[in-house]
């Protein structure tokens, strides 16, 4: 998320207030995000969120698909 709102902040954006979240998780498909690596990535900022806010555990498939978004897509995010 951190690095997300950098680039929306570099691009002259900011996202706040109800729906923040999901605003920046959108701007991805400004920067040439696949619907599919967004929707995934929507899915990392939910499970997050239970984890930190609730108390809840990551299944171990969840694990998996974390592992696949690091090799793919965060180097995508580092480098766009």
């Amino acid at each position: 998320m951190r690095l997300i709102r950098a680039k929306l902040l570099t691009s002259g954006y900011k996202a706040s207030g109800e729906g923040a979240h999901e605003a920046e998780i959108s701007f991805l498909l400004t920067l040439k995000f696949q619907e599919q690596e967004v929707r995934f990535i929507d899915k990392l900022r939910y499970f997050r969120n239970r984890i930190k806010y609730y108390g809840k555990s990551m299944a171990e498939e969840y694990t998996r698909e974390l592992l696949i978004f690091l090799d793919e897509i965060y180097p995508k995010l580092t480098n766009s």
